[in-house]
């Protein structure tokens, strides 16, 4: 969207009458939050969504959002979060087409977390949808949004200074009227189906109950963010050493190569060659992984999906900031590269950490 485009629209919209003041909480039916990035930046704001959905428990809830989030993968049958859900990926016609569907609703309250970019086309579609209120950011940082002229309560968030990681920086979001979250933590469920395919799946695969069962992602959508096949190779060897577990790998649509890679330097270095690969839905895979005794990964999507169980987990960390991505909780810890390259990580930093894990949860090492 052009800035020219954008002068002239804020030279056409006449100023606000609106504030904070004038929310009244009670008379808020109708929701519009517009959500349209990767997946990642949605599950970090499954907590605001969950927020939003506690405070205004009667409200219709409509998120707008890309088929890249997944979130109608994730969540079927929309999950408890939202009533609705709409896909916008691009194209005028299809903007035209979802402002007027908007439009038979009236929309009392809009928000635009803009928490890692600023869109032009995010902050449209609230303002086209004439929500009285539209909540959103200003600027954070250096990052002045261009578009904070179509929002009518905003503010300026220091995140970056302070270190604040992605979960917190959406519920800041609705801070800004007033909701306070009772629950920070990103929850997700397989569903019944998948959870049998992942019983399954362990019952044939890993038949020996005093073996623990480890799984690692080798890949991710960037290529910055994947560690070598040869660290995981080692970290596998000197797990193997110790715990003799069985091994599984996760495998996306974007990861082919880095398994490949892993498992060809298992057998031809190390002779492991009882690996268990899954590739394939994207929650069944999850529900494999919610049955690991832990779980290594790089920086990408389905860390982001496994930091909703309660598994342990390892993630390493190049490029990307570890204290603005990393999966929250006791038993998760998070590897950070002081170089921001991937591959400084030395496998047995990595491999002290998942000691440290497995001895909390009390996995014994099996003898040969």
């Amino acid at each position: 969207m052009g800035a020219g485009f954008l002068k002239l629209l804020k030279l056409s919209i006449p100023p606000e009458k609106y504030s904070l003041d004038n929310l009244d909480h009670s008379k808020v039916g109708n929701i519009l939050v517009v959500l349209r990035h990767q997946m990642g930046d949605t599950l970090c704001a499954l907590p605001m969504l969950n927020a939003l959905r506690e405070f205004y428990r009667e409200a219709h809830i409509t998120l707008v959002t890309k088929s890249s989030t997944n979130y109608l993968q994730i969540f079927k049958d929309n999950g408890p979060y939202v009533n609705e859900v709409k896909e916008f990926e691009y194209g005028f016609e299809n903007f035209i087409y979802l402002v007027k569907e908007l439009r038979d609703r009236t929309y009392d309250l809009a928000v635009v977390p803009s928490t890692v970019v600023f869109s032009v086309t995010n902050h449209l579609i609230a303002h086209y949808s004439q929500a009285k209120f539209r909540v959103g950011v200003s600027s954070f940082n250096c990052e002045e949004n261009k578009s904070a002229f179509l929002l009518n309560i905003k503010d300026y968030f220091p995140w970056v200074t302070k270190k604040i990681h992605q979960v917190q920086r959406n519920l800041d979001i609705i801070r800004q009227i007033n909701i306070e979250p009772e629950d920070t933590k990103i929850r997700i469920r397989p569903g019944i189906e998948n959870r049998n395919f992942a019983r399954n799946f362990f019952d044939n695969n890993f038949t020996k109950s005093l073996k623990p069962v480890i799984g690692f992602h080798p890949g991710a959508g960037k290529p910055e963010n994947v560690w070598n096949s040869k660290c995981f190779a080692e970290l596998i060897f000197l797990l193997r050493k110790k715990y003799k577990p069985y091994y599984f790998i996760s495998e996306g649509p974007q990861d082919e190569m880095s398994v490949r890679s892993l498992i060809s330097l298992l057998k031809e270095k190390y002779e492991i060659s009882e690996v268990k690969v899954h590739k394939g839905a994207l929650m069944d895979n999850l529900a494999l992984i919610s049955l690991l005794d832990l779980f290594i990964t790089n920086d990408t999507g389905i860390m982001h999906l496994a930091a909703g169980t309660d598994i342990p987990m390892v993630s390493l960390f190049g490029p990307s900031k570890a204290y603005e991505w990393a999966p929250v909780g006791e038993n998760k810890i998070s590897i950070q590269s002081s170089s921001r390259n991937i591959n400084d990580i030395k496998p047995d930093r990595v491999f002290e950490v998942c000691n440290s894990l497995l001895k909390r949860t009390n996995v014994r090492k099996v003898s040969q």
